[in-house]
């Protein structure tokens, strides 16, 4: 019976949801201003967005599925757009607050065969940036995303990468939420 009662709560620890129960679902109210800002993201989204790549405009419909996290302190991105003459995009990030550096960290990974980490911070009243940089073909890479809360379901977003100081790709939409 011991045996069977430690193997019971063995199995729940490893399923939080179950032991954390629905109090675990919201950010704490004293939670980052920032992180705060992001988790209003939580339900689809859909934007008619312009993607500039390569000197070509493309017009394309773009949709985000963000939900919480099972601890309720970061939120899951799943990303769909087909862009003609680009092809499909799918990709999945993860968000949260890094408390010891006190910034937002939003880590993405897509079916292009990219992965990075964007380091962001709340810069005004509902706008959010996110910064990434690395090296690409041995030059500087920046990529900026601009969030900005235009009201409760709708926010705008703007991305802008350079190569060695040169606009490489924008991307920008007005995303409407369109579900929960």
């Amino acid at each position: 019976m011991k045996t069977r009662t430690i193997a019971v709560i063995a199995a729940l620890a490893l399923i939080p949801g179950l032991v954390q129960g629905p109090a675990a679902a919201e950010p704490a109210a004293d939670a980052p201003e920032v992180l705060q800002a992001v988790m209003k993201l939580e339900g689809r989204w859909q934007a008619d967005a312009e993607l500039v790549l390569g000197g070509e405009r493309h017009r394309f419909i773009y949709t985000l599925d963000f939900s919480k996290t099972a601890s309720g302190s970061g939120l899951l991105l799943d990303e769909h757009a087909v862009v003609q003459g680009v092809g499909e995009l799918k990709g999945t990030s993860v968000i949260g607050f890094d408390p010891y550096e006190g910034r937002l960290h939003w880590f993405s990974v897509d079916n292009f065969g990219t992965a990075h980490n964007h380091v962001g911070e709340l810069v005004g009243p509902g706008h959010v940036r996110l910064v990434h940089e690395s090296r690409r073909e041995g030059k500087p890479f920046r990529e900026q995303i601009d969030l900005q809360w235009l009201a409760a379901d709708r926010v705008e977003g703007r991305l802008v990468a350079t190569l060695a100081g040169d606009v490489v790709e924008t991307l920008a939409g007005t995303f409407t939420r369109v579900g929960r």
